[in-house]
């Protein structure tokens, strides 16, 4: 061995050894001679392997394969040794399967066999982000998966702006769109739905088309919903108004049809957490370890959630918070009504809530309860036992502070206690209504009729609907042929009906142009409290009103 190879090998050793193990980029070769006796051998230099190579009479050192070619650092470090290419691949990028499919961010992910890796890792081969244009409604593309790891290709959908995120439905079939982040799905099933295109009629009315079909959804959602929520110290209940709240908790709301609608706070210094601008919809509510799923509409009082180191937490929540609670009573408004309400008591921790005591209060002077103390006894974790109690309520005009008031929201505190004596409390919110107004809708066809909620909910359609009353808000109501395929008499009464004018106008109408054009919802003809209105649907036709109960 020459004294040149000799103190290369010592240069070679103290690099591998004390500079360069750490990060793997370099290997040394331990000879240099490229002639004929060494023809074709090879060697590392650096992140490439050479072979010695005769071109034009003389023999050199040529690059024969790189290492950083399988081997993008992006996910591994490359690296030559012993004349071959290695790569340390970083664990978030390596894979089981070959031909499994996977979408991390914008971005369709294959497991692939990676060259100089013994093993597999995820290669991205689409990005989802660049296939759809901009426009009024689409913001951009996204990766939609309903797994994490998928055996078939994920598919490209397009990312929907906030403006029109939510639910929608489409006119004709009744079918549910829910318009999000993470795509289009349909359906009760939320089958991805790619449209070939989609295109703005208004701010709440958008066209889709499919194949052979073109069609329209309405908006039957907002994206202006609010949530609010306190975070309380676990351990005895005490009424110090700075007692119990606890600040800097992280607070995480996500939408279950729509994971990127997720929004994140820390409570404030007294607890209160709050969300606006949010779209309406059904959510994860989570607060250190517990976690809750509530609908949202356009408000939501959560109530309290507990923070601390017990086993058990508590959470009460009505069993049905869609329920409608009016003031005054349908048949005479002299009078209140009777509801019998059930409540849910969950226990969200790991621990048994032993021989769990209940009772119920309120201060609010616009209900009265009858509530009784009881034993739900033991709760166990992920859990949950039924309370009921009755709710009366007393007509707004008895009490001077609500006689103008349309809604009004009642704050019931359950305290709930358990054999050691540790006491929780907890805040059920409960919208009364001061009335209920009937709409009624007649039509000679079958059903034609959408009516949508001040915050654009659907409601349960019939003959008579009976609606709270709202002077502070606006319904609005779709008479629509799109499906069909007839024509037809129909009628709107807000508040009262007459039905020998309904006969008289089924028999005698033919003003068909009266009302038009009222196809879209700026064009939308307003109807005011005790008023009857006959229109006319014509083939393929859509009909917008707006239900007006102000003065």
């Amino acid at each position: 061995m020459s004294k040149y190879t000799q103190q290369k090998r010592k240069i070679c050793s103290f690099l591998m050894t004390a500079v360069l193990p750490a990060i793997l980029l370099v290997a040394c070769d331990l000879f240099d001679d490229c002639s004929s006796s060494n023809s074709y051998a090879t060697r590392c230099n650096g992140l490439s392997i050479e072979r010695c190579t005769y071109d034009g009479g003389s023999y050199h050192w040529e690059e024969y394969k790189n290492c950083i070619t399988g081997c993008p650092s992006e996910i591994g470090y490359p690296s030559c040794a012993a004349s071959t290419c290695t790569c340390s691949v970083q664990s978030q990028y390596v894979c089981d399967t070959p031909t499994n499919y996977r979408c991390k961010g914008d971005n369709i992910e294959q497991c692939v066999t990676l060259d100089n890796y013994n093993g597999h890792v995820w290669e991205n081969i689409r990005n989802c982000a660049s296939l759809f244009r901009e426009n009024e409604i689409v913001e951009s593309g996204s990766c939609y998966s309903t797994r994490e790891i998928e055996y078939y290709e994920p598919k490209c959908v397009p990312r929907i702006k906030k403006a029109f995120r939510g639910k929608w439905l489409r006119l004709d079939s009744g079918t549910d769109f829910y318009l999000g982040t993470n795509g289009i799905t349909k359906g009760s099933y939320n089958t991805a739905f790619v449209p070939a295109s989609i295109t703005k009629i208004d701010d709440n009315m958008i066209e889709m088309s499919y194949e052979d079909e073109t069609f329209r959804l309405i908006r039957n959602s907002i994206t202006d919903a609010t949530l609010r929520l306190s975070v309380k110290s676990a351990g005895t209940y005490t009424k110090s108004p700075s007692g119990s709240g606890v600040g800097g908790v992280d607070v995480i709301i996500e939408n279950t049809q729509d994971p990127g609608e997720t929004y994140e706070k820390q409570s404030g210094s007294d607890g209160s957490t709050q969300f606006d601008g949010i779209v309406s919809g059904e959510y994860t509510i989570s607060v250190g370890s517990t976690t809750v799923t509530q609908n949202i509409t356009d408000h939501l009082n959560a109530g309290n959630f507990y923070f601390g180191s017990k086993g058990y937490i508590y959470k009460a929540m009505q069993d049905k918070s869609t329920t409608t609670y009016y003031a005054e009573n349908k048949d005479n408004s002299d009078n209140g009504n009777t509801y019998n309400i059930r409540l849910n008591i969950y226990n969200f921790g790991n621990t048994d809530a032993k021989a769990t005591t209940i009772s119920l209060k309120t201060d609010d002077s616009s209900v009265k309860i009858n509530a009784k103390d009881e034993i739900l006894g033991t709760i166990e974790p992920e859990k949950h036992v039924s309370y009921y109690f009755d709710m009366e309520t007393v007509p707004f005009s008895t009490i001077p502070a609500l006689k103008d008031a349309v809604y009004h929201d009642v704050e019931f505190t359950v305290s709930l206690k358990d054999i050691d004596g540790e006491i929780w409390e907890d805040i059920i919110p409960v919208r009364i209504f001061r009335k209920a107004v009937p709409v009624y809708l007649y039509s000679t066809m079958s059903n034609p009729f959408i009516l949508l909620s001040p915050h654009r909910e659907i409601m349960s359609m019939s003959s008579v609907v009976w609606v709270p009353y709202r002077p502070d808000a606006k319904y609005k109501l779709i008479a629509q042929s799109l499906s069909l395929n007839t024509e037809g008499v129909y009628s709107i009464g807000v508040g009262s009906w007459d039905n020998e004018k309904w006969n008289s106008d089924r028999e005698n109408f033919t003003d068909v142009s009266n009302y038009e054009p009222n196809n879209q919802e700026s064009q939308a003809i307003t109807i005011k409290m005790n008023s009857q209105t006959t229109s006319y649907l014509h083939k393929s036709d859509i009909d917008f009103w707006i239900i007006d109960m102000g003065k």
